[in-house]
Formats: structure tokens, C-alpha cells, sequence
């Protein structure tokens, strides 16, 4: 019931306030009619699962480290939750027996068409990188087509941050082509050792293709700032928050395999446009330019003024009207959460909970103060607050762009040399023909 809840919540509410834009694609290409098992890689602590499953039509099931159920409020959460544990040697060597209760619970939903989202790499790391899987999907999966002939059906899914612990930043989500369990029956049935060993080597596969990749860490700075580039060539709708397309995790795979290819082909080629890179974004920086000005000009300027200036009483009263559940995820996420990876899962939990509690009370309180005429103004509060977001960013947005004009007013110069400069970088990545990478 908690979990349905949720799925009623998180969606359409939080998830709108917390990401930017969240791009969700290719859920055709899943078989909901099939017993799932979503294997997806591993960024964001709680949040990669419940942003797999938030759209599913079904029901969402998760498993999890044994370690986080150890305390009793926790366990109960989490079971409301369907989250069921998976020991791993991590939790201890004489646990992992405790899988076998685990499984059988696993099995009954899976019989009732039921899904489970999986992280195969058994850790969470907020990194551009895919780590080696381990065998306790492939083990479950083959054990419900041994034990009940179930059609379990594998979904690889890639999970693409931005910036993951990052409040109002972007996901991208997108589903591979999946696969049954029963296209390897006769491989296990003659070598189970083997059986899995292709089975995380399909699953590995399909994350390489679906998860934006930087192999060399040395590269982490330079890729960065090349995503933003073509981030900024962009120009999307203002207020869609929702998309269906791959276009854009298309695009960010590019960047990362033409990076990965100079890393292992052309490393002088690759230490000269880092060079490029950092030379451009000093220069940036030394003038408090923003690289989005130079990439594009936006249409509507003027309106955009008027905006900032008609909308500003507004967004003082929506302020004012949402400042605890404004102020209060991110003060407890800054004081209490040392480990980046669970930053936003407690912002996204604590906000959520404490607007459950703070909506009725505002509700109550105006209706006390002013009688039914009260209901209104307390009714489009978190309408107000979302009208908050946007107008930040549209203050920020004019901000950058009004240091920008007049820097081109009093120094056309520099912008000509900066607009030179981020052509010669984007013409010099995209020479890197995509035909000849591995």
C-alpha cells in the first residue's frame, strides 16, 4: 500500500521539483506482460530504482544490501516498500545461506508477472563508469525458469545522471532491447557456470551501449565540460519537463566513446584539445562568462525581462508561502548526509514527507484565519512553489544574459575569440569519426 502510495506521489509531485527534466525512453520495448527482471547500473543509492519503476504500469519491486535492514524501523519501511534483502559475502560469509528465503519471495512475484529492478554491480558509484557484475541476477533468474518454468524476460536499463546529488538537474533513463532467460536453458543446462558468465556478459553488453561511459578517470574534467557544450547547443521547451526521446542520451554517448577513443588512439590528440578546453573555459571564467550565451541565443528576450519583473511579487508570496519545505530537505541533506550518493534520496524522502504534513497544516491554518475563503490562496500554494523553480532560472538565465550582452557591447573581441574557440573544440571532437571507434 506505502509502495502504491508513492508511485501516486513521487511521479507527477516530487520528482517535477527535484529534476529538471527527466527523459524516459523506449518502455515499448518492454514486455509487460512477461516476468521482469530490470538490470540497470548503479549511480544513486534508492533513487535509481524507484525512477525505473515510477512509470511502470505494475506494481514495483526492488532488492537491496542485506545491511540496510539490520535496524527494525528501517526493515519495516523497506518491506512497505517491496524491497527484499540480498546478502552479499560483503554482509558476511555465513549470511549468504539467508538468500535462499530472499529468493523464494522473489519467486512469487515473479509467478504473478510481477518485476524486480536489479543493480548487478552490487555497489553504487557516482561515477561514469560500469563495473564488473556479479552472478545473484543470473543465479535468480535461471533458478524461476528451473524451479517453475517461468519466461523471466532481462531488461538492461541505463541510468544517466548529470549531476546525481544535484537538486533541478537531469536524468536520463532508457530501455534496452530485452531478453529471455530461456534463450539460455540449454547453455545452463550443460555448464550453469558458463550459462552465467553469458548471462552477465549480455547484460554487460547492453549497459556499455546504454550508459554514458568515460573508461579513463584522467578524463573525468575534459569530457565534463565537453557534455556541457553540446548540453548547451540544445535549446529545449522551457516548461516540458517530461520527454520520450533518446535523442539526448544519443548525443551524450557520443561525446563519451569519441573521448574514450582518442584516450586509447590519439592521446596527443587528446592532451591537445584538453588543452583547448581548459583554455576556453579559463577565459570563461576569468570574463563570469557562461558558455550556454555563446552556444545559443534565446528567442523571446524581451519577454523573458518582463517576466522577471512581472513575476517577481509572485514569486516573493510563493516563496514565502513554501519557505520550510524550501529550506528544510536541503539544510538537513547539507548538515546530516557526508556520502554524495544518498544526498538526493534523503532530499527527495524528507521534502516528500514533510509536504504531506505541511500542505493539511497550511490548509488548516487558513481556513482558520480566514474562513473557506482561505481554501484558495492555501490550494495554489504548490503551484506557487513550482512557479518558484522556473522563475529562479529564469533570473538566473537573464542574469548571464545580460552580463553577456554588454561584455560583447564593450569588448565584441572577446566574445568573437570565444565563439572561435568553442568551434575550433566542437569541430575538432566531431572530426573523430564515429565509424572507426570499438
Amino acid at each position: 500500500m506505502f509502495s502504491r502510495f508513492l508511485k501516486f506521489i513521487l511521479p507527477p509531485f516530487t520528482f517535477r521539483v527535484f529534476f529538471r527534466r527527466i527523459f524516459y525512453s523506449n518502455l515499448k520495448k518492454v514486455p509487460l506482460e512477461k516476468p521482469l527482471l530490470f538490470v540497470g547500473n548503479h549511480q544513486n543509492s534508492f533513487m535509481d530504482g524507484i525512477l525505473v519503476g515510477s512509470y511502470l504500469p505494475q506494481p514495483i519491486h526492488f532488492t537491496m544490501r542485506a545491511d540496510m535492514f539490520r535496524k527494525p524501523f528501517a526493515r519495516f519501511c523497506l518491506r512497505e516498500l517491496n524491497v527484499s534483502p540480498v546478502y552479499r559475502i560483503e554482509e558476511g560469509f555465513e549470511n549468504v545461506h539467508k538468500n535462499l528465503e530472499s529468493f523464494t519471495g522473489i519467486y512469487e512475484v515473479l509467478k504473478k508477472n510481477g518485476n524486480f529492478i536489479m543493480f548487478s554491480e552490487g555497489l553504487c558509484v557516482q561515477e561514469k563508469r560500469l563495473h564488473k557484475l556479479r552472478k545473484g541476477t543470473a543465479r535468480l533468474a535461471f533458478g524461476a525458469e528451473e524451479k517453475f518454468g517461468l519466461d523471466v524476460h532481462i531488461v538492461p536499463v541505463g541510468i544517466n545522471y548529470t549531476y546525481p546529488s544535484k537538486f533541478r538537474k537531469e536524468v536520463m533513463i532508457n530501455f534496452s532491447e530485452p531478453f529471455s532467460i530461456k534463450e539460455l536453458k540449454d547453455v545452463y543446462n550443460a555448464h550453469p557456470a558458463k550459462a552465467f558468465l553469458e548471462f552477465n556478459e549480455r547484460c554487460s553488453a547492453s549497459l556499455r551501449n546504454e550508459v554514458i561511459i568515460i573508461e579513463n578517470p584522467e578524463n573525468d574534467w575534459v569530457a565534463e565540460q565537453l557534455l556541457k557544450m553540446e548540453r548547451n547547443n540544445l535549446v529545449l521547451p522551457f516548461f516540458q519537463w517530461r520527454f520520450d526521446t533518446d535523442d539526448r542520451r544519443q548525443m551524450e554517448k557520443k561525446v563519451s566513446e569519441r573521448v574514450n577513443h582518442l584516450n586509447k588512439n590519439s592521446k596527443d590528440t587528446l592532451r591537445s584539445l584538453t588543452a583547448k578546453v581548459e583554455d576556453y573555459v579559463n577565459l570563461l571564467a576569468k570574463n563570469r562568462i557562461k558558455d550556454e550565451n555563446v552556444a545559443r541565443r534565446l528567442d523571446h528576450g524581451f519577454l523573458r525581462y518582463l517576466a522577471v519583473i512581472a513575476g517577481f511579487p509572485f514569486a516573493v508570496a510563493g516563496y514565502l508561502a513554501n519557505i520550510i519545505p524550501f529550506l528544510v530537505p536541503r539544510l538537513i541533506c547539507d548538515r546530516f548526509i557526508k556520502d554524495p550518493r544518498f544526498y538526493s534520496s534523503v532530499y527527495i524522502s524528507s521534502g516528500t514527507v514533510l509536504y504531506l504534513f505541511y500542505f493539511p497544516a497550511i490548509l488548516i491554518a487558513s481556513a482558520i484565519l480566514w474562513g473557506w475563503m482561505g481554501f484558495l490562496p492555501a490550494l495554489l500554494a504548490p503551484l506557487a512553489g513550482y512557479f518558484v523553480l522556473y522563475y529562479q532560472e529564469i533570473c538566473h538565465e537573464r542574469f548571464n544574459t545580460l552580463r553577456y550582452n554588454l561584455k560583447k557591447i564593450s569588448n565584441p573581441g572577446l566574445i568573437k575569440e570565444l565563439t572561435s574557440k568553442r568551434l575550433g573544440i566542437l569541430d575538432d571532437l566531431n572530426k573523430v569519426e564515429l565509424s572507426t571507434l570499438n
